[in-house]
């Protein structure tokens, strides 16, 4: 399996607790999104997670489905939904984001928080294949990945690297630039607008806010 390594430190960092992106305090995280979209559309959360975000969708008004390609993670979300009082608006499920298992131009939205950052650069044209292809015409899709911006990153300087690549416990982890994010989805779908905004938190670390819509 390709992403062996990457499901192995997701997995442990999931039951360890040590999963500190789940909770970065990034001012009015998915606000573009949300204020794009018709309030009941369904939004599709990639690499979801615990879930967090997607519930703080549909506590907003929308419909969620939230994939992940970790099981145990998928199980505990899914066990959090009725504790929440959301069932019936909110749904976790296994699955690849390179092949995601669900109908053509069924979204009003999608959105991914950091997981593209962690594919492998010859794994985005698939991947825009898959997010476009799930997406209703017109429908929206917001990333945010880490920037190129960034200083430092452990023993890393994405600001003065010539590729933004770098490969840390297993996990490989890319910081982009604009024109990467463009280039990835030309012709697939077009910018609405592009930002880079910080984490606000105690490390100096910047990330790349692109909001999509696929044409009519």
């Amino acid at each position: 399996m390709k992403y062996h390594e990457h499901k192995k430190y997701f997995e442990t960092a999931y039951k360890s607790g040590s999963d500190t992106w789940t909770h970065l305090p990034m001012e009015a995280r998915g606000l573009k999104l949300k204020e794009e979209l018709p309030k009941s559309g369904l939004i599709l959360d990639i690499g979801s997670g615990r879930g967090l975000f997607a519930k703080s969708l549909v506590e907003s008004g929308f419909k969620v489905i939230g994939i992940d390609f970790d099981s145990g993670i998928v199980n505990s979300a899914n066990n959090q939904i009725k504790d929440w009082g959301l069932e019936g608006k909110l749904k976790f499920m296994e699955a690849d984001a390179l092949d995601i298992p669900l109908t053509d131009a069924s979204f009003d939205g999608a959105c991914d928080f950091g997981l593209l950052e962690n594919l492998y650069p010859e794994d985005w044209g698939q991947y825009a294949n898959e997010v476009t292809r799930i997406l209703k015409p017109g429908g929206f899709y917001l990333s945010v990945v880490s920037s190129r911006e960034t200083p430092k990153f452990f023993d890393f300087y994405p600001r003065g690297s010539s590729d933004g690549n770098t490969e840390k416990y297993g996990v490989n982890y890319h910081f982009f630039e604009k024109k990467e994010m463009q280039d990835i989805f030309a012709g697939k779908l077009n910018i609405i607008s592009q930002q880079v905004i910080s984490a606000q938190d105690k490390e100096e670390k910047y990330y790349l806010e692109t909001l999509f819509q696929k044409p009519l």
